[in-house]
């Protein structure tokens, strides 16, 4: 009795770790292949679109395709599916956004009315990011709701602007469910193009 007591707790115990490992990573998902020619028809957009100078809390933006574009997103083609798959164009419930948004935005970004938000890793973060952007990593929002719920209270509420590394990610899709999970009272844009977009796009990063 007492062994069998036993096997079914260690079950119980191997189950909960399986799937608290597989909420915390969303990109474990399956979902389409990227390759180089998808890679090319995702990246068409950002590749092509032409801005107007803006400026994102105080520092002027300005198109530059000739700089160095960061390492990891050089080819986004030869990223492997899974962890790395293309992501939905929408996240339900939120609103998604594009790279020409930013500058009709700006003001409000400046005023802080509008957070930007990067939900990638820290370390990740720390590579660089969108000028002004506060680190809240999907993971963060993903364990246990009271502690997620202190987390958030950086955002204040208020509208923010939803990021992670692009197309290819599924980190930022996956922290704005779990806001709209909590019933986060501010509204959510999802900008899908992300740091891929933005390298892409030719604008700059900066370091936190």
């Amino acid at each position: 009795m007492m062994r069998k007591t036993g096997l079914a707790v260690l079950a119980t115990f191997l189950l909960t770790q399986w799937v608290g490992s597989a909420c915390a990573e969303p990109a474990a998902r399956s979902g389409t292949p990227i390759g180089a020619a998808v890679a090319a028809a995702q990246s068409h957009y950002a590749l092509n679109v032409k801005l107007p100078e803006f400026s994102l809390n105080g520092i002027l933006l300005k198109q530059d395709r000739k700089q160095p574009q960061p390492e990891a997103f050089k080819d986004p083609g030869s990223r492997k599916c899974p962890p790395f798959c293309v992501e939905p164009e929408t996240v339900p419930g939120a609103t998604t956004i594009r790279l020409e948004d930013f500058p009709k935005m700006a003001a409000d970004i400046q005023a802080d009315r509008i957070r930007i938000v990067d939900m990638r890793t820290p370390d990740w973060f720390q590579k660089g990011t969108i000028p002004g952007a506060i680190n809240l990593p999907y993971s963060d929002l993903t364990g246990p709701q009271t502690k997620a719920k202190v987390r958030i209270k950086k955002l204040a509420g208020k509208d923010i602007i939803a990021f992670c590394n692009g197309w290819w990610c599924g980190q930022s899709p996956t922290g704005i469910k779990a806001l709209q999970e909590m019933q986060y009272p501010g509204k959510i844009y999802y900008f899908r193009d992300g740091n891929q977009g933005w390298a892409d796009a030719g604008l700059p990063f900066t370091e936190p």
